[in-house]
């Protein structure tokens, strides 16, 4: 549970993303630039609280300025994140001022080790943003605009919704998603460095989604799903590090797993829409 928390949070924004019929290639970046950012206000004295509000803060603003270049420019969602990953990438070297920071501290050794009833509170934290999360996407007009949007955009242009402010909000959340994960990475690792990958985490965050039975090009999907993908993938890797299978194995059988998950989910689809 300690393990699938940052994958999880990037997971969530992740899904909101991809049901808009968009991707974002960022998170996985973004969120260790964030837990650099932690690191470095902590050890250089600023203290916990201002960290954490500029994370959050940043985190948001970095996830909206993407929305408003795909939402207004009409710039592709592939192209405006896959630079923001390569700015995220390149902020983190520079905003260390040394090789390393330990964090050593009561707030990162709760997120990092606290535990309660068996659960370690990086998991209690995850399962609250799904929650909220859920009630947002499914007892709100929230869920039906993203759906909209992924399904046909301009018909719900048409039918009165501001779509471009609607996308904006999901690449926002997304980067809040990233920022929450970077606040779990930090303590989870015990320190923070320049160059620390994140591409792992985003990777596994889209398999989670697929697994969970969202359609990669968008308009259909829940975040009851995604979260079961989540639980399934944190399973999946935890289970072949257990059986001391090879990183390039691991990779090999990851993969097969999200072909099959997207032919099954095909195969699904097209019966559904035969049936109807």
């Amino acid at each position: 549970t300690r393990q699938i928390g940052p994958v999880g949070l990037i997971a969530l924004g992740q899904y909101f993303v991809i049901t808009s019929a968009h991707i974002d290639l960022s998170l996985g970046y973004a969120s260790t630039l964030w837990a650099i950012v932690l690191g470095v206000m902590w050890g250089t004295g600023w203290g916990i609280g201002a960290g954490l509000l500029v994370v959050i803060v940043g985190s948001t603003l970095f996830g909206a300025t993407s929305g408003t270049l795909v939402a207004k420019l009409k710039l592709p969602a592939f192209i405006v994140t896959l630079g923001g990953l390569f700015i995220a990438r390149g902020l983190g070297g520079l905003v260390i001022p040394r090789q390393q920071i330990f964090l050593i501290d009561d707030f990162f050794a709760w997120v990092g080790g606290q535990q309660y009833f068996g659960f370690y509170a990086v998991f209690i934290i995850m399962c609250v943003a799904y929650a909220l999360a859920w009630i947002a996407f499914n007892r709100t007009a929230i869920g039906g605009y993203i759906l909209g949007i992924g399904n046909n955009e301009e018909n719900t242009r048409l039918a009165g919704v501001n779509t471009d402010v609607v996308k904006i909000g999901v690449f926002a959340f997304a980067g809040l998603c990233a920022g929450l994960a970077g606040i779990v990475i930090a303590p989870k690792m015990g320190f923070v460095q320049p160059g620390i990958d994140g591409n792992v985490l985003v990777l596994d965050a889209i398999a989670a989604i697929v697994i969970g039975g969202a359609n990669i090009n968008g308009g259909r999907g829940t975040v009851v799903g995604t979260f079961l993908g989540v639980l399934f993938i944190g399973v999946l890797n935890n289970s072949m590090s257990l059986l001391n299978i090879e990183n390039v194995w691991q990779l090999v059988y990851k993969g097969v797993v999200i072909l099959a998950a997207l032919v099954i989910n095909w195969l699904l689809w097209e019966s559904r829409n035969n049936e109807s």
